[in-house]
């Protein structure tokens, strides 16, 4: 996976408080772990009208995850 993230998806998580931010990392839903941390190199993109999604692995196991953090 590539490290390319959109500059509208940065703003708009730059503008969540850091607490906040690691919060939501940490608290992303995959398949086989269920509840889990994203593991670090993970993508985002900002889609109007849904949010920022965040794409890449589970730190536990490595499957493919992804987190919409809602508009």
């Amino acid at each position: 996976m590539d490290n390319i993230s959109d500059i509208a998806a940065l703003r708009k998580w730059n503008s969540i408080p850091e607490d906040i931010r690691k919060k939501l990392l940490q608290n992303v839903f995959c398949g086989t772990c269920g509840v889990t941390t994203i593991a670090p190199g993970y993508t985002m993109t900002y889609k109007k009208g849904l949010g920022i999604l965040l794409n890449g692995r589970c730190a536990k196991c490595g499957h493919d995850v992804c987190r919409v953090i809602e508009e």
